[in-house]
């Protein structure tokens, strides 16, 4: 008799029919695995709320609200009569049934999870286990690493005052009584928070106590923790081994915000590395767990287990204050040298002997400061290379003009991804539609698409994150239904991934010439300057709905058509603008508006195709050229001195 763990989430639809099973049991660490009136329950209205099962009133099978949250279910193949209406994940008597079962689920739920190992809330006597059967797909969710064992970390400790005495700019000596000075981490926190007393027991980490201990990241308290909070693992890379994480929001919500990361924009990034030819590559070995923390400062870093809570002795995983610690790090040891990103150290040089130069240099200071680094995949340490994967972007330096894309792998993954198939589908759990949604982000900076063309698909990504922010307690594994238009938008810049061109470095020569545009309540105007004096103008009176629209928006409108009509020259185009969030849009290459997306797009969209490229500007409302044909003054007769604007 086969049993095997499923876990997938649906909407409540009425159906008639249920698959065969012959018991079907919730198991979500709330109700017991054999809990009276389970058949009942699996097949009706799945509820936030505890059923009762005391034998009192029963509202459908739930005593409340409909939920889509996940759940565990037992199947155990077998007959079994029709509940009351449904649809529940299960497993029938072979392969194919099962097979069957997902493709139902396929629209609902965007595909059922099949593990080969129960809950980690569940006793192993109560399940034998069963190879993952054939056309399944792995839905993500907070247990898709059930059973991976917790991969082996470094016993390696930096030495951080030394560290600290390398640090010219003073950046990270700013953050480092975080970890070493106990008066200084209480006075982070909010007035009255510092003395802690929250503790939130973790599930399945008992497991991983013995590997914990083996590499020094944790050790059992002796005494009460001021915070126990919540860990859990999550895959790595290798998707063999799992890492630790603790779920810091109750240290993070007592504590002020963090400084700066000093963390380079993604495009500052890339512009920096294509001005070089070759580049050395290479990473912390479990970087966060090399920082030390002092021990009075550990107990607020406390993991909730079975019986005796752990302390962490390092750096903080899940800690708002980690990364910028961690950063800031990482800058000192490749200042003058190169790049960091977070444990990823990129030590470049415009040829060959200076970046072996830098190379040397790093390999002293990193030796100095006792941190432990690795080769990148299968490169060799130190080697320097013209071709190469950084943070998810494939650089070819070698190239007559310095290039980029996407790494083919995680453009292969996101495209073919179980989430994308759900989202594009129409119905995906948040939680896959924010994954998805953030690789879109990711892929649009380093294709250099400007996100304006996917004007539904933020708009809708806005309003679902809104609601998630101002829900008391968000439900990431609700089904929401994705609108047509953000899986048009989608898809074509999944075609876009898919095709994954090269995007060529560097900034065009300069046309010569200058946009000014403006607008006023009623009116825009748009001129090019070129040659110390204006060769040639539009201007226009709103009408219809634009007339009534924000002049942000109005402001924008004016852009679009100075571009549209006036920027014909290939090349760098300046542009003068007196609206900063104009200016900010055209820069990034999207609005938190939806109107303005659709405006910026189709500027964009003529600008790329007459092979332009916008470089905004702010200037004061005063120096504005444009700005009296906006208030009645008429556009003079071209060309005409730069005065005749005033």
């Amino acid at each position: 008799m086969a049993v095997t763990w499923t876990r997938a989430w649906w909407r409540w639809t009425g159906g008639p029919t249920t698959p065969p099973v012959e018991r079907v049991v919730r198991v979500d660490g709330r109700s017991r695995a054999d809990e009276p009136g389970g058949e009942r329950q699996a097949f009706g209205r799945w509820v936030r709320k505890r059923p009762r099962v005391d034998g009192g009133k029963r509202r459908g099978d739930g005593c409340g609200r409909r939920s889509l949250s996940p759940t565990w279910v037992l199947a155990v193949g077998g007959p079994q009569p029709a509940g009351r209406g449904g649809r529940v994940g299960g497993v029938g008597r072979d392969a194919s049934r099962l097979a069957g079962l997902q493709r139902r689920l396929q629209g609902i739920a965007g595909g059922l999870a099949v593990y080969d190992e129960a809950p980690d809330n569940v006793s192993s006597s109560t399940y034998s286990s069963t190879p993952s059967l054939p056309g399944c797909r792995v839905a993500p969710g907070r247990r898709a690493d059930a059973g991976l064992p917790l991969a082996r970390v470094t016993s390696n400790r930096i030495d951080v005052e030394a560290l600290a005495a390398m640090d010219g700019v003073g950046r990270f000596r700013e953050v480092l009584p975080m970890l070493m000075d106990p008066v200084a981490f209480a006075e982070a926190f909010v007035s009255g928070d510092a003395a802690g007393g929250c503790r939130v027991p973790s599930r399945g980490m008992e497991r991983h106590r013995a590997t914990l201990r083996s590499c020094g990241v944790a050790s059992d308290a002796r005494s009460r923790p001021a915070f126990a909070m919540k860990a859990f693992t999550t895959p790595k890379k290798d998707g063999r081994t799992a890492r630790l994480v603790l779920d810091a929001r109750p240290l993070n919500d007592a504590m002020r915000r963090p400084p700066s990361m000093d963390l380079p924009r993604l495009r500052d990034f890339i512009a920096e590395v294509e001005r070089h030819r070759f580049a050395m590559q290479c990473d912390g070995v479990s970087y966060f767990y090399q920082f030390p923390v002092d021990a009075s400062i550990s107990r607020y870093f406390g993991i909730g287990m079975k019986g005796c809570d752990m302390l962490l002795n390092v750096l903080c995983m899940g800690w708002s204050w980690a990364p910028c610690i961690a950063q800031r790090a990482s800058n000192v040891l490749v200042r003058d040298l190169g790049l960091a990103w977070v444990d990823n150290f990129l030590v470049l040089g415009g040829t060959l002997d200076e970046a072996e130069r830098n190379v040397a240099v790093f390999r002293k200071r990193a030796q100095a400061a006792r941190v432990e680094v690795r080769a990148e995949g299968d490169d060799a340490l130190w080697q320097v290379r013209s071709r190469f994967v950084c943070v998810g972007v494939e650089f070819d330096l070698a190239a007559e003009t310095q290039r980029h894309r996407l790494d083919p792998a995680w453009a292969e993954r996101w495209v073919g991804g179980s989430g994308m198939t759900a989202v594009l589908s129409g119905r995906a759990t948040a939680r896959q539609f924010a994954e998805v949604f953030g690789g879109a982000v990711w892929a649009t900076d380093i294709l250099a698409v400007p996100r304006c063309h996917f004007a539904a698909l933020l708009s809708f990504a806005g309003r679902l994150g809104g609601r998630m922010v101002d829900a008391a307690a968000p439900v990431w594994d609700e089904v929401v239904d994705v609108p047509p238009s953000a899986r048009r938008e989608l898809g074509a810049l999944r075609k876009i991934v898919r095709e994954n061109p090269w995007v060529v470095g560097g900034v065009p020569e300069d046309t010569g010439s200058v946009l000014w545009t403006d607008a006023s309540s009623r009116a825009w105007a748009a001129l090019l300057e070129a040659e110390g004096r204006f060769v040639d103008g539009r201007q226009g009176v709103f009408a219809g709905p634009d007339a009534d629209a924000h002049i942000n928006l109005k402001e924008m409108l004016a852009f679009a058509e100075g571009v549209v009509r006036l920027c014909w020259a290939p090349g760098a185009q300046r542009c003068r603008i007196d609206n900063a969030a104009v200016v900010g849009a055209v820069a990034k290459g999207s609005s938190s508006s939806y109107a303005a997306n659709r405006v910026l797009s189709r500027s964009l969209r003529v600008a790329e195709r007459r092979r332009i490229v916008l470089c905004p500007g702010w200037v004061p409302s005063g120096e504005q050229q444009a700005d009296p044909h906006t208030r009645g003054a008429s556009l003079p007769r071209f060309p005409a001195p730069l005065s005749a604007s005033r």
